[in-house]
């Protein structure tokens, strides 16, 4: 695959979270990739130039802008990114990954968990926007009510999509009263009853590297799902 190069810069950045933020580059009319995919990006810091990879978790039917999420954590990236200011400039190297989902096969599910929900919100939005008939089937864990990303954006999507569903699950703290949502961490109990055509459908996991891990054993040992039904991609802390 040939990568193409752009320099640019940012538009804004949004707060997500009590610890995630957005950050809305200009896509110059220029950067184009498809849903799922990710990008590296280059900033300046202290005489140093750091690098990393994003996914994006904007949609490729989203236009004038590309965006990355990102859980904000002390490393010396993080500092960078919170020194970013409208109008400071980055270069980014893209598209990359096959962590791509367009509607085929037509059934899909989608096991998340964390800051991993921000390629399958790209996904999402491109399957809502392009008028998809691919059923699609998020279950997305969280340790708060506090940690759910793009909670929103599901709700609008769902409400657009019949196709979509959303179902969440909280591991470290009891459902609000008012909340429809599990207790506990994704398991094969949980796929069966949320999914009961799980057989049929491909999977695509995106979390933390332990949970992912997690997650595909369970699909192949307790589900008994053939590894061609599943793909996964994990999102190692920077």
């Amino acid at each position: 695959m040939k990568f193409r190069e752009l320099e640019t810069e940012l538009i804004e950045v949004i707060e997500r979270t009590h610890n995630v933020m957005s950050f809305r580059f200009d896509d110059r009319g220029e950067v184009t990739f498809r849903p799922g995919q990710f990008f590296q990006l280059f900033l300046d810091w202290e005489g140093e130039e750091l690098d990393h990879w994003f996914s994006f978790s904007s949609s490729p039917t989203e236009k004038g802008f590309f965006e990355f999420t990102k859980k904000m954590s002390e490393s010396d990236y993080s500092d960078a990114l919170r020194a970013l200011e409208p109008g400071s400039r980055v270069r980014i190297k893209y598209p990359m990954g096959k962590f791509i989902y367009e509607g085929e096969p037509d059934r899909a599910a989608f096991l998340s968990g964390g800051i991993g929900i921000t390629p399958i919100r790209s996904i999402c939005r491109w399957l809502t926007d392009t008028g998809s008939k691919a059923d699609a089937r998020v279950l997305y864990s969280a340790r708060t009510p506090g940690d759910f990303v793009f909670l929103d954006d599901f709700e609008e999507m769902t409400r657009r999509n019949p196709n979509l569903s959303l179902v969440l699950s909280l591991t470290d703290a009891a459902p609000p009263g008012d909340w429809d949502c599990r207790a506990g961490r994704i398991c094969s109990e949980m796929v069966r009853e949320e999914i009961p055509d799980y057989r049929d459908r491909t999977f695509f996991i995106c979390g933390p590297p332990r949970m992912v891990e997690g997650m595909v054993g369970m699909l192949k040992d307790d589900l008994a799902l053939p590894a061609a039904q599943i793909i996964s991609e994990d999102f190692k802390g920077y």
